[in-house]
């Protein structure tokens, strides 16, 4: 395991204890989903598991440690289908044939460092109508010391991402920004005290007292920033190639 990758994997288990956020994030993205899902970047399947209900699922994730990971939490059913994918190199597989309506692209784009052909290929995996569903941590400045130790090569802004996604043939159907009071301790944590481990202490405190109150706030008011982007692509319907 390399060092990354077993960083990346820490994090992931720490992550797993924010359901709220989890679920969060879930809301904003759930108008978007289609019932045939390919979710790259599924790590060890902390937000799979809210995508369990649709027709067909395909989780995968670059490391195989995460996909057996995957196959052991999610169990042995027809309709979920962990699998290896690496988003930068996806290899010659045609996974266009199982004619997924929504790939779901969540804190994963900044690990690649080649970002336009990630995008290129999620297009072309897509049935025509189909929607990449895309989460990013947001604005340059708050790239830290824990973006570094766990492989992100960038933060976005919409003026950054947007067009990347129509260079990739997508229609931006929607974005916004989210979690913006993540923003202070993002930045406290990365660029201040410059530690290189997520807290776990914070995050099941911000998670318990603070996602609750703060998912609503910003349902009411969208805010113009925020610690994550998300942006919606679709595939024109008349777009027939694949």
């Amino acid at each position: 395991m390399s060092t990354i990758e077993a960083n990346m994997i820490a994090d992931l288990e720490i992550m797993a204890r924010a359901k709220n956020y989890q679920r969060w994030m879930y809301r904003n993205i759930a108008p978007y989903l289609g019932n045939r899902i390919l979710e790259v970047g599924a790590g060890i399947g902390n937000f799979t598991r809210l995508l369990m209900d649709r027709d067909f699922l395909v989780p995968t994730d670059v490391s195989q440690l995460c996909v057996n990971q995957l196959k052991q939490r999610l169990g042995d059913d027809l309709h979920v289908q962990p699998r290896l994918l690496d988003l930068g190199n996806p290899g010659d597989h045609d996974w266009s044939k199982h004619a997924f309506d929504t790939i779901v692209c969540l804190n994963v784009l900044e690990h690649v460092e080649d970002h336009a052909s990630a995008l290129s290929f999620m297009h072309s995996v897509l049935v025509p109508g189909g929607r990449a569903v895309i989460l990013v941590p947001a604005f340059r400045f708050l790239y830290g010391t824990i973006d570094a130790k766990i492989g992100h090569f960038r933060r976005y802004t919409r003026r950054e991402l947007l067009p990347r996604i129509r260079e990739a043939g997508f229609l931006v159907e929607h974005s916004f920004y989210m979690n913006v009071i993540g923003m202070a301790g993002w930045f406290w944590n990365n660029r201040v005290r410059r530690i290189k481990d997520e807290d776990a202490g914070q995050i099941v405190l911000f998670d318990r007292f603070i996602a609750p109150w703060a998912e609503p706030l910003e349902r009411f008011v969208r805010p113009p920033f925020g610690l994550s982007l998300i942006a919606i692509g679709r595939k024109e319907a008349k777009d027939i190639s694949r």
